[in-house]
């Protein structure tokens, strides 16, 4: 992974009464291979489940296990040269949290399928962090082999915004994160991600394509947004 783009925006450019940031980071994932292995390492690793107690250990343990095989089996264990859809989500999904944790400090949380039980159709953002400044980040992954997806990344958590995905999310999340956190998204302080492949070289012109995009405005009234672009070189 290496550091293509990070910058730091306030909102009220784009919204006068806007108070949040805006936080754009571009990402090149050179080492397709490495890649797999580090996302493999951290499927498997169930140290998030050491502080929970026995019954929400074993819950989750069993919540997880189905979801740790196909990940695995399906798509860790498969991937060549032509990257799938579903490995692509997972892997923007990570180098998201990765970047969000190495560049702004963040607390990454188990993978969001590990942690929820699914419902009928979309079951909600694909991944979470907690911010240093106790706010939770929900985030949605997109990716796409032919056109940079930021559109589709921002659009989808208008849509859970919406349907209250959020909310929803938070009877579980409240296991993995600060009590301040779930404190401010119980009063309405929370922020979202939208992660998304990049295809073009211009990286900076996608990353600004993205804080313009017409599903952003609706976002500006939240503490943060991240951007973060994950162009994939290998």
């Amino acid at each position: 992974m290496k550091l293509l783009f990070l910058n730091e925006t306030n909102m009220s450019i784009y919204a006068k009464k806007a108070k949040g940031k805006i936080y754009s980071i571009a990402i090149d994932v050179s080492d397709l291979e490495q890649r797999v292995k580090d996302m493999q390492k951290v499927v498997l690793d169930t140290s998030w489940l050491d502080e929970l107690d026995v019954i929400d250990r074993l819950g989750y343990e069993a919540r997880s296990k189905g979801t740790v095989e196909k990940i695995m089996h399906e798509i860790l264990n498969n991937v060549e040269t032509d990257i799938s859809e579903d490995f692509g989500e997972y892997m923007v999904s990570d180098v998201a949290q990765t970047a969000l944790k190495d560049y702004l400090s963040h607390i990454r949380l188990p993978l969001a399928e590990f942690i929820k039980e699914k419902i009928s159709g979309n079951p909600g953002f694909d991944f979470h962090t907690e911010s240093p400044s106790a706010l939770v980040s929900f985030g949605e992954a997109k990716y796409s082999g032919v056109q940079s997806a930021h559109g589709r990344a921002l659009k989808q958590i208008n849509e859970f915004i919406k349907a209250q995905k959020d909310i929803q999310e938070l009877p579980d999340l409240r296991r993995f994160v600060s009590e301040a956190a779930i404190q401010n998204a119980v009063s309405g302080n929370k922020s979202y991600s939208a992660a998304f492949s990049i295809t073009s070289d211009d990286v900076e012109h996608i990353m600004d394509n993205a804080i313009r995009s017409i599903h952003m405005k609706t976002l500006l009234n939240y503490d943060a947004i991240y951007l973060l672009g994950v162009k994939i070189s290998a």
